[in-house]
């Protein structure tokens, strides 16, 4: 079982309690601006002088998690929930780093996280009916668990019908998404393609859209996707990171991919967008494939001064050196 659990794990939670002491307030904000180490360090003190507040300890939950720490982001996230166990976001986030886990996990581990991993999502459905994003990976899980892990096409559907009648936007996405696992590409393509035609100023459809072709390595399609959403709208600054993304995967358009990245750079993400260690990688990347080294490498550098967990770019610069 491979749990793929596709969520930005900087993404705006909703407010939760016990966020009293400055330390977890300066916390929040580092991890919600993207600097991970000091909202890390800000956060495990907050931790260590009041080990009762369940808001620090989800915060320092999801940092753990966001630096690719799962199995200590679980242990944080289940302290908090013994606190408050009637969070819907801390059970949530609990089995998000438990199907992190999973991800580099042999079939035998896999096996005893697979039920953690449900329990957790249904449970997090059970307290907020209404919370789509709990919704979503639950039903991927279903997609992907074998049967005796606790997979089910027909929850999966159930769960994608629960999707479209609470949020029409995101119910595209569930629907999209049941057509990927079915490849029917081109079905969950056209469902995307209605998303973004209903909902003109959401990038949501145009992702779904770039990374379903990404994943087929059409990346046409994928640069497609992508210009119409900067076709309507022509001054989002994370359309043109995604340009920017593109070309640093694909290696085409490279000039106009790298100029978006450089205004990328000058503009300040919100919580729920690329941080800006990310785009400093994509035009490392970039800057790799036109050869030029010491630009890919102070790129890469940067990168990791903003966050030193970033796999991507310490692998950079061993191929930069």
């Amino acid at each position: 079982m491979r749990v793929k659990i596709a969520v930005c794990l900087l993404a705006a939670a909703p407010t939760v309690a016990g966020a009293a002491g400055s330390k977890s307030e300066d916390g929040v904000r580092l991890f919600e601006a993207g600097r991970l180490p000091e909202a890390r360090t800000s956060l495990e003190a907050a931790v260590r002088e009041d080990p009762m507040d369940a808001s620090a300890l989800f915060y320092l939950g999801r940092t753990l998690l966001a630096q690719n720490d799962p199995g200590s982001a679980a242990s944080s996230l289940e302290k908090a929930i013994a606190l408050e166990p009637s969070h819907s976001v801390f059970h949530l986030w609990l089995g998000r780093a438990w199907g992190q886990l999973a991800l580099d996990s042999n079939v035998f581990k896999q096996a005893s996280l697979a039920p953690r991993i449900k329990k957790e999502f249904e449970t997090a459905v059970a307290l907020e009916p209404a919370d789509v994003e709990a919704r979503l990976d639950l039903m991927e899980f279903y997609i992907q668990a074998p049967g005796i892990m606790g997979g089910s096409l027909e929850h999966a559907r159930r769960q994608a019908e629960e999707i479209r009648r609470i949020d029409s936007l995101r119910g595209y996405r569930a629907s999209g998404r049941m057509l990927e696992y079915e490849k029917k590409v081109g079905a969950a393509a056209a469902e995307y393609d209605r998303a973004a035609r209903e909902f003109p100023e959401r990038i949501e459809p145009a992702l779904w859209a770039e990374n379903l072709w990404i994943e087929k390595k059409d990346f046409g399609m994928a640069f497609a996707a992508v210009d119409a959403y900067r076709t309507r709208n022509p001054s989002s600054m994370p359309g043109c990171y995604q340009l920017g993304r593109l070309a640093a995967l694909s290696g085409e358009r490279r000039e106009s991919g790298a100029d978006c990245l450089k205004q990328y750079l000058a503009y300040t993400p919100k919580p729920d967008e690329p941080g800006l260690a990310w785009a400093h990688l994509r035009l490392g990347q970039i800057q790799e494939k036109t050869g030029d080294k010491m630009g890919a490498r102070r790129e890469y550098e940067a990168a990791l001064e903003i966050d030193a967990t970033l796999k991507e770019a310490r692998e950079g610069l061993k191929r930069v050196p």
